[in-house]
């Protein structure tokens, strides 16, 4: 049997020559990144919800209280990556939205599913019932808030895991 020492020498000086190579995204949990890796996008790639609810226009809840109650018409369901155009938007009118559906003017703040009063009733609801201001971009995720477009998103050297740091 080889010595601590010498075996420890002969380790140091032996050279180890690993290729880089190109795989897939699935494949490359567990491994280390050969150089940096930068964004080509925004993420996300427009403002968003953060849960399951409802969007509104924050300024039409400004005066609500629970002496001046309003019901806001539910228009439409929408779902990360449906067409979030809407027209002719009236005042008071509301869209049911899953999380990741993209928000667009006039909306600009979700109320989430469990704080939601319905009207006239759960099973077969028309409006939600507000009785409260709500403020602005409330459960909003922002265009770019996670990465923008050309940022380091990997250093070399770095072993990928599961969970993003």
């Amino acid at each position: 049997m080889i010595d601590y020492r010498k075996a420890q020498k002969i380790l140091i000086n032996s050279k180890i020559n690993i290729k880089n190579e190109i795989i897939f995204a699935n494949d490359s949990i567990n491994r280390i990144s050969a150089q940096n890796i930068y964004s080509p996008t925004n993420y996300p790639a427009g403002n968003n919800t953060a849960f399951d609810g409802f969007a509104v226009n924050s300024q039409e809840t400004n005066r609500l209280s629970d002496k001046n109650i309003k019901k806001f018409k539910i228009l439409k369901t929408l779902a990360a990556g449906d067409n979030p155009k809407i027209k002719n938007v009236k005042k008071f009118s509301t869209i049911e939205v899953m999380t990741g559906a993209l928000i667009s003017k006039p909306f600009d703040t979700v109320i989430p599913v469990e704080a939601i009063n319905f009207y006239p009733d759960k099973k077969n609801p028309k409006f939600i019932i507000i009785n409260k201001k709500i403020p602005k971009n409330n459960y909003i995720r922002f265009f770019g808030s996670d990465y923008k477009k050309s940022e380091k998103i990997i250093s070399s050297g770095e072993q990928l895991s599961v969970f993003a740091s």
